[in-house]
Parts: C-alpha cells; sequence; structure tokens
C-alpha cells in the first residue's frame, strides 16, 4: 500500500512539472512569432534596398 502511494505522489509530482513547463513554454509562443515576423520583415526590407 505504501508503494502504491508513493507511485501517486510521484506522477503528480511528474505531471504537475509537466504542465508547468507546458505553459511556460506556450506563454512565450506569441513572443516567439512576433519576433519571427519581424527578422522576416527585417530580411525582406534588406532584400529591397539591395544589400
Amino acid at each position: 500500500m505504501d508503494a502504491l502511494t508513493l507511485w501517486i505522489l510521484a506522477a503528480s509530482g511528474v505531471i504537475t512539472i509537466l504542465l508547468f513547463t507546458v505553459r511556460g513554454l506556450l506563454e512565450q509562443l506569441p513572443e516567439l512569432f512576433a519576433a519571427w515576423h519581424r527578422a522576416k520583415k527585417a530580411l525582406r526590407d534588406q532584400e529591397s534596398r539591395g544589400e
């Protein structure tokens, strides 16, 4: 019975850490997409100026 309790607690901890990590990554996605669009725009502007 003690082993089952430890497994449940361990699984809960792993799931909590996983959800925390996924949430952090998802919060960073809008900034990542904005930076990607700025980089593409900068490259297009550079090409249009012939650099």
